[in-house]
């Protein structure tokens, strides 16, 4: 079967070779950028990749060329010091899925700068063949999953000097059925342990994350270990089987904004100041759609849908929160209570379409100390209902929200309960044992009770101390002399709930 990918991969050298001509201009405007660029150990990548099967563990840098497929057969290292560009409409296809080698399965090891430079309509995938790309194998343990996904190097990673990898940069990018375990050779995890599908770690250094999706996960679909944050716009969907979130440990300081999670095991963001590093853990977390989080998490207490604990801050406004195992919960208990003093919060918009779901919205059971804030939105069973324009959050069977923890097996009947949509970007099932057609909407009708009522003012800690939202490009900066950076237009509290704003701005996805 090895022999007959590779014969495949055959027809799409044209494609590769066809893009060679267009490089130079590429490689003309990446020169420009050493003093502009997102990372400050910016190495302009010297050459396109034109071979399709990539691989070996050598270190690659350089440009993998727009709208090509490229095979991957083994882990990539992006060495320190070098870049790795993805063009928009890049297919990187791995190989060798499933491999228990010392080195584990196939990954992205970052030394250096990985970024993936994708264009609406036109994105990138990180992706398995398509004939193993099945709903049912989203959510496998790390022992089986079906590849590594992007691991960074942290300062503490052997070889690695000065403080960690470079930049990590996603914009339009889909990164799927990622998270399998590492090799007891493996350099950034090591000794079988968990891969996370992306996993940042340089307190001195930018992460951006873009308008991408991550799909499937075996733990955290996003781990933050340290890092200059800026998530905009995102959709995380079906992560992790019985535990996982999206992931800010200390030393991690930004935004989360705008992004949808769907189907997620534990939570959506989570900040937690919790592995060593400086600064102290401090995100803004606003006008997020989070649906069905929390239904898989098999730890009491656990399962939610955004979470600040164990000594972090942060600022949670705007979060629209839909048949989630639990509301916004600010922790408490020795080691895990949260920095409440410099934590703000108000303005979360709740629905559960049974009573055993609006139990859970601030239950002292679940771990929360947060009290109901001016703005809050929430009501009995079926009230205030956020009028999506195509997603009915009342189709779900009773018995989802009366068991507790789900197994995956057993919401395998409504993919729709963890997934945003069954087709890609072109009409194709992005599942093969998928049999439905869907694709959930998530903005709001004109008259949903969640336009025009979220929070647009001033944000202050409970000390008294404003707060900036966005945190004022804690990231590079988007602009004509630097592509990579972030796009903070249009970042400030929205003013409908939620990732989807009447005005155009907000998620585009």
């Amino acid at each position: 079967m090895f022999h007959l990918t590779l014969l495949l991969t055959m027809k799409l050298r044209s494609s590769i070779l066809y893009s060679v001509a267009a490089l130079a201009f590429a490689l003309s405007l990446a020169a420009c950028k050493s003093s502009t660029s997102v990372s400050n150990a910016w190495t302009p990548p010297a050459h396109a990749i034109t071979k399709d099967t990539v691989g070996g563990y050598q270190g690659i840098s350089g440009v993998m060329l727009a709208d090509s497929t490229y095979y991957m057969d083994s882990t990539i290292i992006i060495p320190a010091g070098d870049t790795l560009i993805i063009q928009h409409g890049v297919h990187v296809i791995v190989l060798n899925t499933g491999t228990t080698s010392a080195v584990g399965s196939p990954e992205f090891q970052v030394f250096g700068t990985l970024i993936c430079d994708g264009q609406q309509g036109d994105p990138i995938y990180l992706t398995v063949p398509k004939n193993l790309r099945k709903y049912a194998d989203l959510t496998n343990t790390s022992s089986n999953a079906l590849w590594g996904g992007i691991e960074c190097a942290g300062p503490t990673t052997a070889g690695v000097t000065n403080g960690g990898s470079g930049d990590l940069i996603l914009k339009w990018t889909h990164i799927e059925f990622a998270g399998g375990s590492s090799g007891t050779n493996d350099p950034i995890v090591g000794n079988g342990g968990t891969r996370y599908a992306v996993w940042f770690q340089n307190p001195n250094a930018n992460f951006i994350m873009e308008d991408s999706w991550i799909t499937g996960s075996t733990d955290d679909p996003l781990r933050v270990s340290s890092g200059k944050i800026s998530i905009f716009r995102n959709v995380v969907e079906c992560a992790a089987p019985t535990s996982g979130d999206f992931n800010m440990k200390s030393g991690t300081v930004g935004d989360i904004a705008y992004n949808v999670f769907i189907g997620i095991a534990t939570n959506g963001p989570k900040l937690a100041n919790t592995g060593g590093s400086n600064p102290e853990c401090n995100v803004n977390i606003y006008n997020n759609t989070i649906v069905t989080g929390g239904w898989r998490c098999t730890k009491s207490g656990r399962a939610g849908s955004t979470d600040i604990e164990a000594g972090a801050r942060g600022t949670e406004y705007n979060n629209m929160i839909v048949n989630c195992r639990t509301g916004f919960r600010l922790l408490t208990g020795g080691a895990n209570l949260a920095d409440t003093a410099n934590t703000a919060y108000g303005y979360q918009y709740y629905y559960g379409s049974e009573d055993s779901v609006v139990a859970h919205f601030n239950s002292p059971s679940d771990g929360g100390i947060q009290v109901w804030k001016t703005g809050d939105v929430h009501g009995t069973a079926g009230q205030n209902n956020p009028m999506f324009v195509g997603y009915n959050p009342d189709q779900f069977p009773v018995t989802y929200y009366n068991k507790f923890p789900m197994a995956f097996s057993d919401q395998l009947s409504y993919p729709a309960f963890n997934l945003m949509r069954s087709m890609d970007e072109k009409g194709n099932q992005r599942f093969v044992d998928v049999t439905t057609s869907f694709k959930s909407d998530f903005h709001l009708q004109p008259s949903s009770p969640a336009v025009g009522h979220a929070y647009t003012g001033t944000v202050k800690t409970n000390s008294g101390q404003t707060i900036q939202v966005p945190m004022n490009a804690v990231t590079s900066v988007k602009s004509a002399s630097n592509p990579y950076g972030a796009d903070y237009t249009t970042l400030g509290l929205g003013k409908d709930y939620g990732a989807y704003q009447q005005d155009g701005s907000g998620n585009q996805q």
